[in-house]
Parts: structure tokens; C-alpha cells; sequence
């Protein structure tokens, strides 16, 4: 299979295409790259100008066409800090599709950790190799510890090479009161992930980013004489950064100005720009992570698209039954967790959910019931009573809320929507255009909210008195009569009750009636 990625960085654009016998097999047909400067003003004004979003646009355009060209299938395109930081993000997405005809997605901070996290982790080490990855971009800085390639710890902070390029320095070079400045907000910023990860051990360090890559060219470049250059035979991919030789780059650069630090081997003009934040806060992460040694790596969050888009299509060819080890559940659990969830009754309610999903999926009602929607399936039945750490009236919408504010690792922002309104609707009125959030998602993750929201109520109901009253439950089914079984050894009346209130939705969505019984289990000696 053939497919591209799009990354729309702060700074620059980049593309990969390649041809991918599976996930962990890819072989590079294409790279291109582009510094539209995105990020510069946006950052700061917190919107992105027209002139940027044409520049981005025709960019993104002249990208797949080269992708098309090269055979891919499919494209896929995300866009980090500039965007999404800017009010009008919605804006810049709706003009990339219709001048370019690709959809953009947004990633969350921690999101964007992961994926460059799984890249690294792939394209940079051994299998069974633990790895911290630092990536500086334009406007955020992610740190990702990685094992055995799933993420052991994420963290993003606000330091981007533009963002504080354009905050602290006036002149150039700056002045000694704008690098102390400068070097106060990098500690500040890198002390949760440097306390966090205390004590943690990993066996190998890397940097990606055009700024890391760019200042590890430039070391390695300065070592050696012009002749060397020249003569030097094959060497290992990726440079090695010390942080003494690190720190003493950094000292130059600060005493140089603009042409000086453009004249440096390896540093290009638009890097020139940046190249004193991006170096000072490489310097910040390595001091406080600490780091001795990090060997650059050039595959980041393309590549990392690439992988997890690769895997979800592999796992999309299994039957939709969840791994239980799957990691984004995992997240989900410790989002549940914070907000104090009922951790028995949730557990409950997506077991039962994901027994009538099992079931739909494999009869004639629904044809869109996949493990990709199973997934989003148990993560709203876990965190659909989280409202509750708001309040208890409403509790549905306090769940809307804190889901589409908290940060579910491995899901984008698209699905941490579609996850939220699933839980929303739990209870209450069923889903209307008229419901803002609702309404802000496109066709197709309305139809799968209301599928799925269908699912849950009827589980939330089953398990009314949170008490895990139904050990199971099996489904038949009679031409358009759905007919729920439940196994208790006690009396059932309630919960029946309860899904017999809530079974309007489903019956709806899944054209069918939907009746309820009890068989009895005998209680264990």
C-alpha cells in the first residue's frame, strides 16, 4: 500500500510518501519540504493571516499532487501548534480542502508526543529499546519516553524556536536581559517533565525537529576540516550531541548576528532565525531531563502518522474484538480515575456495551460497527458518569465537558469528540443539530455518535442499580426483533425496566424492536 503524510509545522511543511508492506515495514518513495513560516506572528497574535493560509494552502496542494503521482492511496494530514493554537484554526481547515482537496487534522500536544514518540521508537532504535525523544518545534516542545513502543510517559510544553524567538528578542543578536529572560521561562517550563521523570531509566536518547537536526549537521560539520568533509567515508545516520560541545555552541551563537549565524556549516537562513531558542532549549531539556549524549534522528511525526495509520488499518482487518492491552484504553482509565469515576460500574457498562456491540457487528443491522468505533465505544462507557465530579445534575454534559477537555492518549481530537458526545447522550434527550457540540461534528461522526449512543444507553441501563446485577447477556435475533437476554441469579425487573425506558434510540438507529428477558444462573456454592 502507498500512502503520504502531511505535517503542518509552525516553520515548515513536510511530506512523506511511501510503500508500506505493513507497520513495521515501510520503505520511503518521497520527502519534500517546504518553510511556509506558519507560525511566525501566529503565535503571538493568536491568529493565522490570510497570506498564511494561501501560503499553506498552495503548499499543501503542490504536496499531493507529488503524493498522487508517486501512487498513494491515501493521505493523511495533520497540524500542530500553529494551528492549533490559532481562533481561527476552523478557518484554515475548511480552505485547505477546498484548494487542496486534503483534510487536515488537528492534534493535540500530547497526541503529537506520541506519534513522534512511536516513530522514534520504530525508525530510531531496537524493538525492545526504551527511548526519550525530545522534538522542539515552532510553538511546542514534546518529550516522549517510549517502551517497547508504547508510550511510558508524554509531556508538551510551551517552548517553540518561533514562539519565544519572537516573545523574548528584539534585537539581534539579544540582549543579555532577553536570554535571561529567555533561559528562566525554559526551566520554568521543563520543571514538571524533569521531576516526573526523575529516576526514570532509558537506554537511548534522540532529537528530532529541523532545529535539533540542524544544530547535531552543524557540530559534526565543524569537527571536521573542508578536506575531511570531502573524504569522510560512510558513518552511522543521525549525529551525536554532546551537551559540553552543546553548551559551547550555544555561547557563540548568542554573540552572533543574523548573517554570522547563517554563515555557520549546516544552518540555513530561515534556521538562522530561530537558532538561539531552538538551541536554548535543547540545552534546558538536556540539563534538566538530564541528558549527556542524544543522537539526532530523522524520522518524527510523519513517519509516526504513518505507523498508527498503518496499524489501525491492520487491526481493522481482525474481528472488531478489543485487545485488552490496548494502551488507549489505558488513558482512558487514568482520565476515569482523576475525575473519580465509578470504576466497577464503568467497567460493567462497557463490558455489556461491547457484548451488544460484538453481536450488531456481526448480524445485517449495521454495517459500520468496526473495532475502530468498538474502541471509542469502551472509552465512552468508561468515562460516561465522569460528570459527576462536576455535579450530579446534568452529569451527562459535566462528562461532555471534562472528555473534550482532557487529554485521552492516542485518540485525536476528532475522536476525543465523537468519544464525548457517545457519553453525553448516555441519558437524556437523544442528539439534535440544535446541540452545539453535536452539531460542530460532520456527518459521518454524527451518524457514529448516534450508533454508538444507542449501545450505551441500553448498557448504562442494564447495570441501574451499579451492582453488576447482569453477569451477561446474548442477543437473537428474529427478523427486525432484537431480542436481549439477560443472565442473573436475581431478580432482573429493574434493569429491564430501565432499558425498556431507554430502547427508543436504538430501535431507531437500528430499525428494529428490542425486548428484554431474564434467564436465570444458578449461584455458586
Amino acid at each position: 500500500m502507498k500512502i503520504a503524510a502531511i505535517d503542518v509545522g509552525s516553520n515548515s511543511i513536510k511530506l512523506v510518501v511511501v510503500d508500506a508492506a505493513a507497520s513495521d515495514s515501510l520503505a520511503v518513495l518521497a520527502r519534500e519540504k517546504d518553510t511556509v513560516r506558519l507560525g511566525h506572528d501566529t503565535l503571538r497574535q493568536g491568529r493565522l493571516s490570510p497570506a498564511a493560509i494561501e501560503r499553506a494552502a498552495d503548499c499543501i496542494n503542490r504536496f499531493r499532487s507529488i503524493a498522487e503521482a508517486r501512487g498513494a492511496e491515501r493521505i493523511f494530514a495533520v497540524a500542530t501548534a500553529s494551528v492549533r493554537e490559532a481562533r481561527n484554526s476552523g478557518q484554515f481547515i475548511k480552505e485547505v480542502e477546498r484548494k487542496a482537496g486534503v483534510s487536515v487534522e488537528i492534534l493535540s500536544a500530547i497526541e503529537e508526543g506520541r506519534l513522534i514518540g512511536l516513530a522514534t521508537a520504530q525508525g530510531c532504535a531496537g524493538p525492545a529499546t526504551s527511548i526519550l525523544n525530545v522534538d522542539i518545534g515552532g510553538g511546542s516542545t514534546e518529550i516522549s519516553l517510549m517502551r517497547d513502543g508504547a508510550p511510558a510517559g508524554l509531556y508538551s510544553v510551551k517552548l517553540g524556536a518561533i514562539g519565544l524567538t519572537e516573545q523574548f528578542f528584539t534585537s539581534d543578536p539579544p540582549k543579555p536581559k532577553e536570554l535571561k529572560a529567555l533561559k528562566e521561562e525554559i526551566r520554568a517550563a521543563l520543571e514538571r517533565p524533569a521531576r516526573e521523570l526523575q529516576g526514570a531509566q532509558w537506554q537511548q536518547a534522540t532529537g528530532t525537529s529541523g532545529s535539533i537536526l540542524a544544530i547535531g549537521t552543524s557540530l559534526r560539520l565543524r569537527a571536521l576540516s573542508e578536506e575531511d568533509r570531502q573524504t569522510v567515508g560512510a558513518r552511522p545516520a543521525g549525529d551525536e550531541i554532546e551537551i559540553a560541545k552543546l553548551s559551547r555552541f550555544n555561547a557563540r551563537t548568542v554573540a552572533m548576528n543574523f548573517a554570522e549565524r547563517r554563515a555557520l556549516p549546516g544552518i540555513s537562513a530561515q534556521r538562522s532565525e530561530i537558532l538561539i531558542a531552538g538551541g536554548q532549549i535543547l540545552e534546558g531539556a538536556m540539563r534538566g531531563l538530564p541528558i549527556d549524549t542524544l543522537r539526532t534522528c530523522s524520522w518524527a511525526l510523519r513517519e509516526g502518522v504513518l505507523i498508527d495509520r498503518l496499524r489501525e488499518i491492520e487491526a481493522g482487518a481482525h474481528p472488531p474484538l478489543q485487545d485488552l492491552a490496548d494502551y488507549r484504553l489505558r488513558g482512558v482509565h487514568a482520565v476515569g480515575r482523576r475525575f473519580g469515576y465509578e470504576e466497577a460500574h464503568a467497567h460493567q457498562v462497557a463490558r455489556l456495551a461491547e457484548r451488544i456491540f460484538d453481536y450488531l457487528s456481526r448480524s445485517s443491522l449495521s454495517s459500520n460497527l468496526d473495532r475502530h468505533r468498538r474502541t471509542m465505544l469502551s472509552a465512552a462507557a468508561l468515562l460516561h458518569d465522569v460528570g459527576y465530579h462536576i455535579a450530579h445534575e446534568s452529569h451527562h454534559k459535566h462528562s461532555l465537558y471534562l472528555i473534550k477537555n482532557s487529554e485521552l492518549t492516542g485518540f485525536s481530537e476528532a475522536e476525543r469528540d465523537v468519544i464525548a458526545n457517545v457519553a453525553r447522550y448516555h441519558r437524556g434527550s437523544e442528539p439534535k443539530e440544535r446541540h452545539e457540540y453535536f452539531a460542530a461534528l460532520n456527518q459521518a461522526d454524527r451518524e457514529t455518535v448516534s450508533t454508538l449512543a444507542a449501545i450505551l444507553r441500553i448498557a448504562d441501563a442494564l447495570d441501574r442499580r451499579h451492582d453488576s446485577h447482569v453477569s451477561d447477556l446474548r442477543c437473537v435475533r428474529n427478523e427486525r426483533l432484537v431480542h436481549i437476554e439477560l443472565q442473573s441469579s436475581g431478580n432482573c425487573d429493574r434493569e429491564i425496566f430501565a432499558a425498556e425506558q431507554k430502547r427508543g434510540m436504538f430501535e431507531q438507529v437500528f430499525n428494529c424492536r428490542l425486548a428484554f428477558s431474564r434467564r436465570a444462573v444458578l449461584k455458586r456454592a
